[in-house]
């Protein structure tokens, strides 16, 4: 158990993930109508990409390194 190089980086390509999934969803709005709103929308976006990594990041620290599921 523990995290390793492998698993840091798909910790980080699951953040990346997240994060460009939620902009791309949120693109039209922006391009629409760039405020304050819009600002914060993306925020919740770089936040669901953090809870996305989080959640990855204690998988991979609980399951051995030779499980399918890693």
């Amino acid at each position: 158990m523990g995290l390793n190089e492998i698993d840091v980086r798909r910790i980080l390509w699951t953040a990346f993930q997240a994060f460009v999934g939620a902009v791309l969803v949120l693109a039209p709005g922006v391009l629409n109508a760039p405020n304050i709103e819009t600002a914060k929308a993306l925020g919740v976006a770089a936040i669901v990409a953090g809870v996305a990594a989080a959640l990855s990041a204690l998988k991979n620290l609980l399951l051995d390194d030779g499980s399918t599921l890693k």
